[in-house]
């Protein structure tokens, strides 16, 4: 019998595992709030609806009879688990995915079950800003407690940045919540990881990009991964193990684990371990184009409750990979364009996706990875080859505004 998924989400990146499922010979119902959304010309059936609200998912989950669930690059894995739980669906508890995805309940469970993680506190309201702040000290990191893809998040140096930092993050949180975290410094990691039956299968690892982090202070902008990392074997091995340890404490058994660590004085740390696939083209992007290696295959065969195919977590190659992003970095009205086909052109792209604004467009510089105007993946025989591809090519597009500042 011809099964069907549900898959919230039908953007770009959402695309990508539409067609993966049709490739499964899946019967595919994608749900997105905007209607000119790339995956529903992949779709056979299309639903514009709120992802995040569940009682809307409900209702189509029901009346098409579904036989799974999934979303790919959006951070609603508890919207995803409680409507698994209530229609029995594979899927995890949704108390689990709960946990995952509100940044203060992981960081507390992790920090009590001995995972290292930064020091932090939690700010409820205005009023508990101050001296939660100084119990940390200056500078901190600023963080609404349920935002992703960097929304809100901020570098916080003294009292005087304080309360504009908080304005800018409860815009991002319907808890009205603030996490605050002392400041880490060093290399970063990304992980993505497939688990099944409680085996964890970590099959992506890559040094993050942040070689332009001055530039949006006091904001943080990713600005893509290098592959393969250049961290030494046996700092490697410390952070694949402490991944695993993590999924484990955070009783994550069935789906995907998308961490992110930093290095502090030596020490891997914990930054998140979330319940889900990871956005900006990662392990659906860059990973499959340096190694080969499919997440998608064997997570949407588990979604529908189908043995999942994990020999496709293999890699069947070992290229050098780098991935940048179009990054704005002034602000203004743009009014020329230049250079995007020319990019394109460049010698090792393996992937790009360009969303870049249109003329007569008001711009500003980028304040979290929302804000990004594409991105360019390259692979060569070495990553130091990969890069320079990668560089080279997004450095040709140019994008120049009213101010006469041109896009670098």
């Amino acid at each position: 019998m011809l099964k069907t998924i549900l898959m919230l989400g039908a953007g770009l990146e959402q695309a990508i595992a539409i067609k993966e499922a049709k490739k499964l010979g899946l019967n595919v119902v994608a749900c997105d709030q905007d209607k000119n959304a790339l995956g529903f010309k992949y779709a056979d059936v299309s639903i514009v609806i709120d992802i995040t609200n569940i009682d809307l998912v409900l209702d189509v989950a029901i009346q098409n009879k579904v036989h799974g669930i999934f979303t790919h690059a959006v951070e609603i894995p508890h919207i995803v688990a409680e409507v698994a739980a209530i229609l029995g669906l594979p899927g995890i508890p949704p108390n689990i995915a709960h946990r995952a995805t509100n940044k203060i309940q992981r960081i507390a469970h992790l920090t009590d079950n001995g995972i290292p993680c930064a020091k932090f506190e939690i700010a409820n309201n205005r009023d508990e800003l101050l001296n939660k702040a100084k119990k940390i000290g200056f500078p901190l990191v600023l963080k609404p407690v349920d935002s992703a893809g960097a929304r809100g998040v901020q570098l916080v140096s003294d009292e005087i940045d304080l309360i504009a930092a908080y304005k800018e993050a409860i815009k991002y949180s319907k808890e009205k919540q603030v996490l605050l975290e002392e400041v880490l410094r060093g290399p970063e990691i990304s992980t993505e990881s497939v688990v099944y039956k409680g085996v964890v299968h970590t099959f992506a690892f890559a040094d993050r990009n942040y070689d332009k982090s001055e530039q949006f202070r006091p904001f943080f902008i990713e600005d893509g991964i290098n592959y393969p990392s250049n961290l030494s074997n046996e700092m490697q091995k410390s952070i694949h193990i402490l991944v695993e340890k993590t999924i484990k404490i955070l009783d994550i058994k069935f789906g995907a684990a998308k961490g992110d660590i930093i290095i502090d004085k030596g020490v891997p740390k914990i930054i998140e371990m979330a319940v889900r696939t990871s956005g900006g083209w990662f392990g659906a992007g860059s990973i499959p184009a340096a190694t080969g290696c499919n997440m998608l295959k064997p997570l949407i065969q588990m979604a529908v409750g189908d043995v999942p195919d994990l020999e496709a977590l293999k890699p069947t190659r070992n290229l050098g990979c780098a991935q940048r992003y179009i990054i704005p970095v002034q602000e203004g009205v743009v009014t020329k364009i230049i250079g995007y086909k020319e990019a394109l052109n460049e010698e090792g792209i393996a992937m790009s996706e360009l969303f870049l604004p249109k003329i007569g467009d008001y711009i500003h510089l980028a304040k979290s990875h929302s804000d990004r105007f594409g991105q360019i993946i390259c692979t060569a025989k070495t990553r130091e080859d990969a890069i320079k591809s990668c560089e080279s090519a997004v450095s040709k597009i140019k994008i120049e505004v009213k101010s006469g500042k041109v896009h670098e």
